[in-house]
């Protein structure tokens, strides 16, 4: 029998993670390191979404995303002001948080 961390561990490989249900392949650069590893993007959720044009250029706002990813696809978790590239497009990392084996990163950038 295995323990719930190993049952943990399959489920995020072979679920979440997996990118025929959940993920996407998406070319991460931290640090001067790029990677392509499925990334998570929870930007449905009210509460983690908001959308503010008061002081951008019309049609420019202010986006703030959630990407999960797994603790083990980044060489290391990014700190708070880090800029982080997603398909060369900039973030500025807003927090990280460690939930057991993966990562949350709050983003910051501007979208069209």
């Amino acid at each position: 029998m295995k323990n719930f961390k190993e049952m943990l561990d399959r489920d995020l490989d072979r679920t979440f993670y997996n990118t025929g249900e959940f993920a996407e392949l998406h070319k991460i650069k931290l640090y001067g390191v790029e990677r392509e590893i499925p990334v998570i993007f929870d930007t449905d959720s009210e509460d983690r979404r908001k959308i503010t044009a008061d002081d951008n250029a019309e049609g420019i706002h202010l986006d703030t995303i959630v990407m999960r990813v797994k603790l083990s696809s980044l060489a290391q978790p990014p700190g708070q002001g880090a800029v982080l590239w997603i398909d060369g497009e900039r973030y500025s990392v807003l927090s990280c948080q460690k939930a057991y084996n993966e990562l949350l990163v709050t983003l910051e950038g501007y979208d069209e």
